[in-house]
């Protein structure tokens, strides 16, 4: 029976993390990894979250199931958090595994209805957003989001591209912090987004997975606000993951903001969904974060520990910048200091990115993003130099 599946495309981020594990390299570089690390290349348990968990300890009476959706206080105190005054009565709200299972979730949704519509996403965009679209058989097509050679986003292609969407489409973005690229939308063109998405009768869909790795947690959660408070349908997915270092916990949520009729029906379909899927949501991480929202102090820590994290990746982006003009005399990676959050394109044609691997040792998920936050001391001298090296040979 076996011999007849086929060979499932391998995730680039894992054949990249299997390559370094391969290359016998003592200096080798691993700069595919997603997750936040400290400059000892750690990735610390918050001391908010170890006394969030402390508590969780001492007062958690019961291990039995949630709800299908969740945990109501979590995601209560979660979506009032995020959303402030955009919250919505006709708001639909999960608990999910992270972000992926809300993602996955929507997908299922959106592809089971009668006409299904069409997803329209950034190119380059997350890597995982094609895999679960395809999984749930959802249509999906793609706009041209930034250019990694010129290091520029590619706006005006995007919203040329977006005319050929129709009433009732969906637009999955992400917020800040773009992944792959660092490279976010203005404020001014967030607006004309926003505006091309509501002359278009196109449903915004917006993924945030960094929140507090841009500015602050507050202004990071601007956008999410300004498309509730704006639109009578929309779709909001978050996780957790990094803005708690709760990666394996999976600490995430499915907003959907829908017209109040039909408010009690989209929640049965999403109930269903996650029946049919993850069924329950895994309750330590939410818990987790839910302690730490409801207590001034935990929350007050946190925070500062979120700006600790945020200052750590901002400060290595302008190290980059900074030590390049110092020691080569070029701007090639000057744009990094200008963009945020954890990743990066590196402006790297094929040919050269086999290069930077194969003669530097430096591993990089395949169209060349980096993880800035794993980089410090002479990690950064070693990237400056080597993408100067495999640049500079015609």
């Amino acid at each position: 029976m076996f011999e007849q599946v086929e060979d499932y495309p391998v995730d680039p981020i894992m054949i990249g993390t299997e390559y370094f594990a391969q290359d016998p390299r003592t200096d080798k570089l691993n700069l595919t990894v997603g997750i936040y690390q400290n400059e000892d290349g750690q990735t610390p348990v918050l001391k908010a979250v170890k006394l969030a968990e402390q508590r969780l300890t001492e007062t958690q009476s019961s291990k039995s199931y949630l709800a299908l959706t969740g945990d109501t206080e979590y995601c209560r105190v979660l979506s009032r958090e995020i959303l402030k005054d955009a919250f919505d009565a006709s708001l639909v709200t999960a608990q999910t595994s992270g972000g992926a299972v809300a993602l996955r979730v929507m997908a299922d949704l959106l592809a089971q209805m009668p006409k299904p519509p069409t997803v329209w996403l950034q190119t380059p965009t997350y890597g995982n957003y094609v895999p679960i679209l395809k999984a749930a058989n959802a249509q999906f097509a793609h706009v041209p989001y930034y250019h990694s050679i010129q290091r520029e986003i590619t706006f005006d292609l995007m919203l040329d591209a977006l005319n050929a969407a129709k009433p009732g489409d969906v637009f999955l973005f992400q917020g800040v912090c773009h992944n792959p690229t660092g490279a976010d939308l203005s404020a001014d063109q967030f607006g004309a987004l926003l505006d091309r998405l509501e002359a278009l009768g196109v449903v915004p869909w917006i993924d945030l997975a960094y929140l507090g790795f841009a500015r602050s947690w507050d202004e990071d959660c601007e956008m999410a606000r300004k498309i509730a408070a704006r639109f009578p349908e929309c779709i909001v997915c978050i996780t957790l993951s990094k803005s708690f270092g709760i990666y394996r916990d999976r600490a995430g949520a499915l907003f959907v903001k829908t017209r109040v009729q039909d408010k009690n029906r989209i929640h049965r379909a999403v109930s269903a969904i996650v029946r049919s899927g993850a069924s329950h949501a895994p309750d330590h991480g939410p818990s987790v974060v839910r302690t730490i929202f409801q207590d001034d102090a935990l929350r007050r820590l946190w925070l500062k520990e979120l700006e600790q994290m945020r200052v750590r990746v901002a400060g290595v982006r302008q190290e980059i910048a900074s030590r390049e003009r110092a020691m080569i005399g070029t701007e090639n990676l000057a744009y990094f200091a200008d963009q945020s959050g954890m990743f990066s394109l590196l402006p790297l044609t094929e040919a050269q990115e086999i290069a930077l691997t194969r003669d530097h040792g430096i591993h990089v998920v395949k169209g060349g993003r980096v993880n800035v936050a794993r980089l410090s001391g002479d990690d950064i001298e070693k990237l400056i130099k080597a993408v100067s090296e495999v640049t500079s040979v015609s």
